[in-house]
């Protein structure tokens, strides 16, 4: 995975120049997870993102996630991971697109999936939404849904839900608020505050906060018609 990672970011200024190119997107985030009991991690965690059109209709696009922890309050050994995902597009009209998404990431390196999934733009609202199944295994299942309003230019609110079942291994669930800000047409900078909950089955259910910190920058194109499944979430 860490090889493709680099081969994409290798590629990428030629791939935006591509014919049929229709935009991009980084997002570069810090994360702050707090369990409430005295446990707490900080992340860095970074999303590239580029699409193309076919002609007409159809398109596709690549996703890529690298994320790595870098201080706890427990001495752990410091995960880092990454995370590779393909959506096929279909534009149903100027504000519908509609796509299919597969992903494969070493978060949970046993489960690989695909997802039917939904974008609706009108006017100053976004909502993003998919459902998703495993390609390995008949436990797992995942809902998913992203909506954001925009006041203005520059201010926009946003919230998003979560919800993963991993079937007798238990579920994983997350519900988020948050704010955003565009210093400019090329960049964002946002904050969101989620609370988790890990239901582990009989090992017992943890809830948990994370702060969530991020700036996005617009690469060039047409940024606001990506999907932006961001799997570490």
């Amino acid at each position: 995975m860490r090889t493709t990672a680099i081969l994409l970011l290798s590629l990428f200024p030629t791939l935006a120049a591509a014919q049929g190119f229709e935009g991009a997107v980084a997002d570069l985030q810090y994360q702050k997870y707090d369990d409430g009991d005295g446990f707490k991690v900080d992340s860095l965690e970074g999303y590239l993102d580029a699409a193309w059109g076919f002609g007409g209709r159809f398109g596709a696009q690549v996703g890529l996630t690298l994320g790595k922890e870098i201080d706890s309050s427990d001495d752990i050994d410091f995960r880092q991971y990454n995370g590779l995902a393909a959506h096929l597009t279909m534009d149903a009209s100027d504000s519908l697109r509609l796509g299919v998404m597969a992903l494969a990431d070493n978060q949970t390196p046993d489960i690989s999936f695909y997802a039917a999934e939904a974008l609706y733009l009108a006017g100053p609202l976004r909502v993003e939404g998919r459902v998703g199944d495993s390609l390995d295994t008949d436990d797992y299942t995942m809902v998913e849904a992203k909506a954001a309003y925009s006041f203005g230019s520059a201010l926009s609110a946003r919230a998003g839900y979560h919800y993963s079942d991993f079937g007798a291994d238990g579920s994983y669930r997350t519900f988020s608020l948050g704010a955003g800000y565009k210093l400019n047409d090329g960049m964002e900078l946002y904050a969101d505050v989620s609370r988790h909950k890990n239901d582990f089955g009989a090992a017992g259910t943890y809830h948990g906060d994370l702060i969530d910190l991020g700036v996005r920058f617009n690469l060039g194109g047409d940024s606001s018609r990506l999907f932006s499944y961001q799997p570490l979430n």
